[in-house]
C-alpha cells in the first residue's frame, strides 16, 4: 500500500513529465532507470533514494529543493517541533 508522502511525490512526478512531454520510458531513459521503475514512483509504490532524486530532478529539468518544496507545500506535513 501507498504512503500518502511517496504517492504525492508520484503525482508530482507525472506531472512534471507530462508538461515536458516525456514518457516513462523517455524519463527512464534519461535517468537509467527502467520505465517500470518510474512507474513505480509515479503510483506511490516506492520510496526513491536521494541518487534517484537527483537523477529524477535532473531529467525533470529542475533541482531536487524544487521538487521536495512542491511536495512539502501540497502535503500535511508534521512539524517535528511540535
Amino acid at each position: 500500500m501507498s504512503e500518502p508522502l511517496t504517492t504525492s511525490f508520484g503525482h508530482i512526478v507525472r506531472h512534471r513529465r507530462e508538461a515536458l512531454g516525456l514518457s516513462q520510458e523517455e524519463l527512464g531513459a534519461k535517468t537509467n532507470l527502467s520505465r517500470n521503475y518510474i512507474g513505480m514512483v509515479e503510483r506511490g509504490e516506492t520510496n526513491p533514494t536521494l541518487l534517484v532524486l537527483h537523477g529524477l530532478a535532473r531529467a525533470l529539468s529542475t533541482t531536487m529543493v524544487s521538487l521536495i518544496g512542491e511536495l512539502e507545500a501540497g502535503t500535511d506535513i508534521p512539524d517535528p517541533k511540535r
